[in-house]
């Protein structure tokens, strides 16, 4: 990961050469309030806990660590010790289109988990300490999810914080069912059977009814109109709506 100055170093020289930044759309905004926020929500858990925990970002379907780099400036910037401050990036972060079949250069739920509760032994070996915070963008919280009900994980986890993760799913119908974001599969049957906030560790989940294209009464806004969109009701408790 580079480090902050050298991205701004290299984004200097960049407009010195004439280039110019371009004007961030409203989208790219409102992802910066939301982590602007999501920033201050951490801080005001952090402030109530002795010592510093470790805290683990986990990136979303499709995308990587970078999207959290900005976030870890901010921490840091805010005094949080930078060795505690972590980034998985997944080797294949884009799922599979079934779940329950290699598909090249994608993973599986199982390939998610696997990565992540590796990484948690990493950084608890590496620190010293025996619980961490995670917290995880879209897919990234079913990751999280997965390892503390499935994997043992709430041992070792002290906090979970979901951001726009669509925990019911993206769609639910009787199409592939094995697609890990269909809420009527097996993959999110199994995680949202029971209790949906496991014991042991504080779960905080966010979500916005404005920007929030899987939070819809139905399915034109990811192409299937007509066609009953996946309950945008999160958990039943600890939510915080942007």
């Amino acid at each position: 990961m580079k480090t902050r100055l050298e991205i701004l170093a290299a984004r200097k020289q960049q407009i010195g050469a004439g280039d110019r930044p371009q004007r961030r759309s409203g989208v790219e905004l409102t992802r910066r309030l939301f982590l602007a926020m999501l920033l201050l929500l951490l801080l005001a858990v952090n402030a109530a806990a002795e010592p510093s925990r470790p805290i683990l970002f986990v990136h979303g379907n499709g995308d990587s660590a970078a999207l959290w780099y900005t976030t870890i400036w901010r921490f840091e910037s805010n005094g949080y010790d930078s060795s505690l401050l972590c980034a998985i990036d997944f080797k294949h972060p884009t799922a599979r289109s079934d779940d329950t079949k290699f598909q090249e250069n994608r993973s599986s739920t199982a390939d998610q988990l696997r990565e992540l509760a590796a990484k948690v032994a990493e950084i608890q070996s590496r620190t010293g300490q025996k619980q961490l915070a995670l917290v995880g963008s879209s897919r990234g919280g079913y990751a999280i999810r997965n390892y503390i009900k499935n994997s043992g994980g709430a041992a070792g986890v002290s906090h979970a914080v979901l951001c726009g993760t669509p925990n019911h799913g993206v769609q639910a119908n009787s199409t592939n069912l094995n697609n890990e974001f269909n809420g009527l599969g097996p993959f999110l049957s199994g995680l949202n059977a029971g209790d949906e906030v496991q014991p042991g560790a504080d779960f905080m989940t966010t979500r916005s009814d404005s920007n929030d294209k899987y939070a819809q009464p139905e399915g034109r806004f990811i192409g299937m109109p007509g066609i009953a969109a996946a309950s945008p009701q999160l958990f039943k408790k600890v939510i915080v709506k942007v």
